[in-house]
């Protein structure tokens, strides 16, 4: 998982939550979560980057219409054509909660590009409210999981087990 800010790094951890409850007990959960901001360290971002080749998903969530950083999109370069071949999934958390969505849709593009490169299937999760209307129910009840069948909403209970002192 990969996270902007603590708001994001929380969606995240739901969606992961949500994944292995939906998946049963046969699932097996190893998470690793970088704050878009430790990604600025050169051996960090490569210590991600392993991380992400080796997962089966990659959660991407990012801060209210907030882009990519440099650090963040060498990230995606680094796994993206290692991933070839590999069934995995690619999950992007967008907010496009801002009169301005022109960032988050930048986003959504290069994600499913990166996506489209490693031949890895994109689920875009997006959130799409007025700023003035924003409140826990509200999130809850626009959160829209691209399944087949009935999903619960994506953002519930907070769970904190597992976050480490990236936050």
């Amino acid at each position: 998982m990969a996270y902007d800010d603590f708001t994001s790094g929380k969606r995240a951890m739901d969606a992961c939550h949500l994944m292995v409850a939906r998946l049963g007990g046969d699932a097996e959960l190893r998470t690793s979560m970088w704050k878009f901001d430790v990604l600025r360290s050169t051996q960090l971002n490569q210590t991600a980057v392993e991380d992400a080749v080796e997962a089966d998903v990659i959660i991407v969530a990012n801060a209210r219409n907030s882009g990519l950083s440099d650090s963040v999109k060498t990230w995606i370069d680094g796994w993206a054509p290692r991933k070839r071949g590999q069934a995995a999934a690619l999950v992007a958390l967008l907010d496009f909660t801002d009169d301005e969505v022109q960032a988050a849709a930048r986003t959504q593009s290069i994600l499913k590009a990166a996506a489209a490169e490693a031949q890895m299937e994109f689920l875009p999760q997006e959130i799409r409210l007025p700023l003035g209307s924003l409140s826990p129910a509200s999130i809850t009840a626009s959160v829209d999981l691209p399944r087949r069948r009935p999903v619960p909403p994506v953002i519930g209970t907070p769970r904190f087990e597992g976050w480490g002192i990236n936050d």
